[in-house]
């Protein structure tokens, strides 16, 4: 099955702060297809094929982070066919509540949007469902009126423009709200199919998106065990301290990439401040901690999903290493965007 790495997808690793910026001009840039494959859990049934996204560094260094997920049964999951709003549905963001669907992947950052893809059970059919900052907005209809002239469609109350990629790949964009533009793409069926796809979306705000997920997302009030359990084995640089080893990830990729970005970031930074100062012991507590990055136990459970512990573990060899190149120290000196260190 061919699946889209949309723009959305980029912001994939819900991260902390430091990458905002980063992220911001990723997602500025039109989507990049990549085929992936379907895979199946051995009973037949689909499981999740992770999600690529890539991080651009600055040092031309670029890490591939896959987001992994689960085959998605809803928690709470409502009857399939609704009743009636008693009145107009309120909220920025949308989900898709309709026989054969199943949640493949959720991210979700509050200040900069996220996505919901969905695979349909008997088909390629794919859906995803992406929301981002407002302000976004016209940079994307201007980016999308570059496929061709868009046509009106209902979405979710609104007068909307839908482009065709293809005759069986559709994207709208929904006029935006106070905080958040709504972007929805169907691929693997015709116009009709999707407007008929499009008639089956809910609207609903932020604080109602927790109960449309899968059993396996990692909840607000399971973030900070997830946080924990992520830094098992992993050694604190005196800068950092746990309170402010942060994650808004919906999978345990995302949380994980999330602690151990942060947690190699303020070891780089001790051993970068540490050589510059001639603190040769400072310099070594930092090549010790990193020296351990192999043996971190979040990094090698999701080492096979994607290439976020490669790439932390290269990083980490620059600095044990002790006497970098050139090179090596033009990737140092572009973490921010290799790692998204800020």
């Amino acid at each position: 099955m061919k699946r889209t790495i949309t723009d959305a997808g980029v912001a994939r690793l819900a991260v902390h702060e430091g990458r905002a910026e980063l992220l911001e001009e990723i997602m500025t840039l039109a989507p990049v297809e990549s085929p992936e494959p379907t895979r199946t859990d051995g009973t037949g049934r689909r499981r999740l094929v992770p999600a690529l996204a890539v991080a651009v560094a600055a040092a031309a260094v670029a890490a591939v982070i896959a987001g992994s997920g689960w085959l998605g049964q809803q928690r709470d999951a409502a009857p399939s066919t609704p009743a009636p709003a008693a009145e107009p549905p309120s909220g920025e963001l949308a989900v898709l509540d309709a026989p054969g669907w199943a949640v493949t992947y959720v991210t979700d950052d509050p200040k900069r949007g996220g996505e919901l893809s969905y695979e349909y059970a008997r088909d390629d059919r794919t859906l995803e469902i992406m929301w981002r900052r407002a302000k976004l907005h016209d940079s994307y209809v201007a980016d999308r009126n570059d496929i061709g002239t868009p046509v009106e469609v209902d979405l979710l109350g609104r007068t909307s423009l839908m482009w065709a990629y293809d005759p069986s790949d559709h994207t709208v964009i929904r006029p935006a709200g106070e905080e958040f533009s709504l972007e929805v793409r169907g691929s693997g069926m015709d116009e009709a199919a999707f407007r008929e796809v499009l008639g089956q979306l809910q609207l609903i705000g932020r604080d109602e998106l927790q109960q449309h997920l899968p059993d396996e997302a990692i909840l607000d009030d399971e973030r900070a065990a997830a946080i924990d359990e992520a830094l098992t084995g992993i050694p604190l640089p005196p800068s950092l301290s746990r309170a402010h080893v942060l994650s808004t990830g919906l999978t345990r990729y995302e949380v994980v990439a999330d602690v151990t970005g942060a947690v190699t970031c303020a070891w780089i930074d001790e051993y970068v401040a540490a050589r510059a100062a001639g603190d040769a012991a400072a310099a070594g507590a930092a090549q010790e901690a990193l020296g351990t990055a192999r043996d971190w136990p979040a990094l090698r459970v999701i080492a096979d999903e994607g290439g976020w512990s490669d790439a932390i573990w290269q990083y980490a060899d620059i600095v044990v290493a002790g006497v970098p190149t050139a090179r090596d120290e033009e990737i140092l000196g572009g973490r921010e965007g290799g790692l998204g260190c800020g």
